[in-house]
């Protein structure tokens, strides 16, 4: 039932609203909150979503715990301020005469703690998810990193007639064992096939969806050298509306043997003698389900963006005539769990991989190399739809650490988000106090403030834009 309701794109992206950014936002609180505690800043309330308040918990040493209407994670109410500023003298001493109706005898504010314990403070909100990120990685290392353990074979074509098709092989099979074993590519699984001639060997197969268990079927190999010979050649994967290719009668599965008599071995090659031909009629010889057929085509010099000259999406494909077989090769990966000391490189070097991407994207844009898709920035709504196509995908490949690596990438991208110096963020705050060091004295928190609400007016502004793109385009229009 989980699972079905899960096929539900608005469901899954509510659950992983629930898993993935509740927690995210939430942990990030508990780090200024601890924070606090350990430099003795007062904290009047801890809450658990965003107000208005549903209703108070309880009150421990002073900080009352609350249940908020708005499921955005929470926040911590240190004395003298609100969410974004520090409030006027007033609002101060009555903060402070609250807290110690509360029994909280010795209260501190935000501004009256010394420089360093602010800025650890402020910045004890990104630690947390960074720690949090750490800890994912360690865990989804601990349960299994996908590493390639052997080749597979998967046929694009059977003939009727071979000895293949006669022992129950179909065309889409996955070949991806001999007898129990892995093998490195599709040379090596005819090398083992022949060694074993006249001998039965269970061959593992993946038929249909590649998530399903593999069968087993038999085989009696009796190959000759000549049925070793495999002829590679470029592949249609797609073939676009009212190209050329589509004139010519190309289809999806089609291998493209020849280019104007001249035989051709992959998609690079055939690129090539596009590239020499562009607006002249040229000759292609083309294998279809064991036919050979010659169709004539011209590539154009001006193909529409996203299309190439002759209107294909190409891949490499392999041919055995002898064997009546067309096949692709591929690399099948096994998750293998790690040791203790193995999970924590690999969290460290995650976490360093994912930091140096973002900081290489300014030098990016700088170059003009960056993909406009990596630099879309998205709401908590567009958030939630690529977790929910990255849940979906867990749960129904069985693999926990595709949903966990997507929290552990949120983590760390909303503790780097709010150390930006943007006002209004923790980085804002921070850049505020390190003013402070350096001038030897406070800018007044009445002007601090003012940059931090207009900070704010300014993200909520932009958020609500990110918003109504996320409404309109979809993230998970990229991600599938």
């Amino acid at each position: 039932m989980f699972n079905f309701l899960l096929g539900n794109d608005a469901l899954s992206a509510l659950v992983a609203f629930v898993l993935v950014l509740i927690p995210a936002v939430l942990i990030h609180e508990m780090g200024h909150f601890i924070a606090a505690k350990l430099v003795g800043i007062t904290i009047l309330e801890f809450g658990i979503g965003m107000p208005p308040r549903m209703v108070k918990l309880f009150t421990l040493n002073g900080t009352d715990y609350t249940l908020n209407w708005l499921p955005l994670g929470g926040f911590v109410r240190p004395l003298g301020e609100d969410m974004v500023r520090q409030l006027g003298n007033d609002a101060i001493e009555e903060d402070r005469e609250e807290a110690m109706q509360r029994g909280i005898k010795k209260t501190l504010s935000v501004n009256e703690a010394k420089p360093l314990a602010r800025i650890f403070f402020m910045a004890a909100g990104a630690i947390a998810n960074f720690l949090t990120a750490f800890i994912l990685f360690v865990i989804i290392a601990l349960m299994g990193i996908p590493q390639v353990v052997g080749g597979v074979v998967s046929f694009n074509y059977i003939a009727p007639t071979s000895a293949l098709a006669q022992a129950g092989f179909q065309s889409k099979d996955v070949i991806q064992s001999i007898n129990r074993q892995n093998f490195t590519d599709a040379a090596d699984l005819l090398k083992r096939l022949q060694a074993a001639n006249g001998q039965t060997v269970t061959l593992g197969v993946v038929r249909g969806d590649q998530t399903t268990p593999p069968i087993d079927l038999k085989f009696t190999p009796n190959l000759t050298a000549d049925q070793l010979a495999n002829e590679t050649h470029p592949l249609v994967l797609d073939v676009s509306a009212g190209s050329p290719a589509a004139a010519a009668g190309l289809q999806i599965g089609d291998l493209i043997t020849s280019f104007n008599g001249e035989s051709v071995v992959d998609y690079q090659h055939l690129q090539q003698l596009t590239a020499q031909n562009l607006d002249k009629q040229v000759k292609l010889g083309v294998w279809r389900s064991g036919a050979t057929l010659q169709l004539d085509l011209t590539p154009r010099s001006n193909p529409p963006a996203g299309e190439g000259a002759m209107g294909i999406g190409i891949s490499t494909a392999a041919i055995n005539s002898a064997l009546g077989v067309a096949f692709q090769e591929g690399s099948r990966s096994e998750l293998i769990p790690q040791t203790l000391p193995a999970s924590i490189q690999y969290s460290v070097s995650r976490i360093t991989e994912v930091i140096n991407t973002i900081a290489s994207i300014p030098g990016q844009i700088i170059h003009g190399t960056a993909d406009s898709n990596s630099l879309r920035l998205t709401s908590p709504l567009g958030i939630s739809q690529a977790g929910g196509v990255f849940l979906q995908e867990s749960i129904q490949r069985n693999q926990p650490g595709i949903i966990l690596e997507f929290m552990a990438l949120i983590s760390l991208a909303l503790g780097l988000t709010n150390l930006l110096p943007i006002p209004a963020l923790d980085g804002g705050r921070i850049l505020f106090v390190v003013i402070e060091i350096v001038r030897g004295r406070p800018i007044a928190p009445e002007r601090e403030g003012m940059v931090h609400l207009v900070g704010l007016a300014l993200l909520l502004s932009l958020m609500v834009v990110v918003l109504l793109n996320d409404i309109a385009n979809p993230l998970t229009n990229l991600l599938r």
